[in-house]
């Protein structure tokens, strides 16, 4: 907190005050509170912290809060140039345009903005274009146009600062990762951590937010424990100083890697910290994932207390759920049914799950599947729980990027096959478990230099 406060005090207190007071000013006269003027990247506590003049917005946090308020952002700031306020509306225009599905308008309004750029020699505004370029290739589809296209905002001038331009790297990760490109996007994020770290002050919640990237990432390539260093590292360093929602993220998520790496206790642990933080965010849907991820450690653990945590995540979720939530509720039901020897409620639960999930594409039919197959196994029905690994194992494979659950369902198909008498079927599931198990090993020696920056 106190190298926040001398980082913003060479900003000027002064000029941060101002700031603030101009936002709250802005925010009741439109008749808003400051949780309706927050959003993602800008929780209420920290808008409540720019308004104190305590912290100094980014400049896309700045601009978005000013879109909302309905001024521009050197009004906002304090800056009366007619040039550069033009400027910086037409690359807004831009961004609402993309988020409008607007992509031809986008896409020539942002050419203009990159002649114009290069004309001037105006690198900063040349790396917005393309990266405003980027995202219309995005959007479109055109995965590989969009990556060249971000690479060249990132490459256009000086480096740009990762705690400035989230939005930039955080796309960069997504379509390297979503290209099968493990090892770039690991690589990138862990650039990214090493210079917000090297900076004067260091943005805490930007370094939990990258690191919570950059754990998905090492979960995607197979290495589930430096996942969960990373969000431990994270956390720790940053304390306090982080926002609430991110903290109460950086837990959930932690929960889930340290699960993934057989520390169930201590997933449980944080899983407990994110419920207890979501419960202050306010926000039902996030705290009925949470709910869900405590009863789903709670069950790996063999508890069946988890039932309670069941009941709060189906409440949160209202009357309506969607048929994906309600499905993934469905198969922890199954589970704790399971647990208690309640075989016949079990296999109810299950089947409810996959008929929720059975849509050709759900991410969880796969797990929905594995519990009814051990729920037919446990019933000795072993045609049926046959058929049921083998759908478990066919809906995994696509769901699972990392092929550690993959590798879990044929774990349980060859035990099956092992009690059923048919060893050579057997051995080779064990065996497809084994190889799936050091998943992307290749892309994970890249980045081993890197490790004492990141765990």
């Amino acid at each position: 907190m106190e190298e926040q406060a001398v980082h913003d005090d060479e900003y000027s207190n002064e000029a941060l005050r101002k700031l603030g007071a101009r936002v709250r000013h802005l925010r009741r006269k439109k008749g808003m509170t400051q949780r309706e003027l927050s959003f993602d990247g800008c929780s209420y506590s920290y808008l409540a912290r720019i308004e104190a003049g305590d912290r100094r917005p980014s400049p896309r946090v700045l601009m978005e809060i000013a879109r909302r308020l309905g001024v521009s952002a050197e009004e906002l700031s304090g800056e009366t140039s007619t040039e550069q306020r033009s400027r910086s509306l037409e690359l807004l225009d831009a961004a609402m345009m993309v988020r409008r599905g607007e992509l031809d308008d986008a896409e020539e309004l942002l050419r203009g903005v990159l002649r114009e750029a290069e004309v001037n020699g105006d690198a900063q505004r040349m790396s917005e274009a393309y990266e405003g370029l980027g995202a219309v290739a995005d959007e479109r589809g055109d995965h590989a146009t969009a990556i060249g296209l971000l690479e060249q905002a990132r490459d256009a001038g000086a480096s740009p600062d990762p705690a400035e331009r989230v939005e930039l790297f955080g796309r960069m990760f997504q379509l390297y990762r979503s290209s099968g490109d493990v090892a770039r996007a690991l690589a990138l994020l862990q650039d990214c951590l090493a210079q917000l770290r090297r900076a004067p002050v260091v943005d805490s919640t930007k370094v939990v937010r990258y690191a919570v990237w950059l754990s998905g990432a090492y979960t995607e390539a197979g290495d589930a424990a430096r996942a969960a260093d990373v969000l431990g590292a994270a956390l720790a360093d940053g304390g306090d100083q982080v926002d609430l929602r991110s903290r109460a993220t950086a837990q959930y998520e932690l929960s889930r890697r340290l699960a993934a790496a057989g520390e169930v206790e201590h997933a449980l642990r944080c899983a407990d910290r994110a419920v207890s933080l979501y419960e202050l965010d306010e926000d039902n849907r996030a705290l009925s994932e949470a709910h869900l991820a405590y009863a789903q450690r709670l069950l790996d653990l063999g508890d069946a207390d988890a039932g309670r945590h069941l009941a709060a995540a189906r409440n949160l979720l209202g009357a309506h759920p969607s048929a994906t939530d309600h499905g993934r509720i469905l198969v922890e039901d199954a589970r704790q049914a399971l647990l208690v020897g309640d075989a016949s409620t079990a296999a109810q639960r299950a089947a409810q799950a996959v008929r929720a999930l059975d849509d050709g594409v759900g991410a969880h039919l796969g797990d929905a599947h594995l519990v009814l197959a051990r729920v037919q196994d446990e019933l000795g029905e072993v045609e049926r729980a046959d058929a049921a690994y083998t759908a478990a194992i066919e809906a995994i494979r696509i769901q699972d990027s990392s092929g550690r659950d993959l590798a879990r369902a044929y774990r349980w198909y060859g035990k099956f096959l092992k009690r059923i008498g048919r060893a050579e079927a057997a051995l080779e599931a064990f065996e497809l478990a084994a190889d799936l198990a050091p998943s992307n090993q290749d892309a994970l020696s890249p980045t081993e230099a890197h490790s004492n920056t990141t765990a």
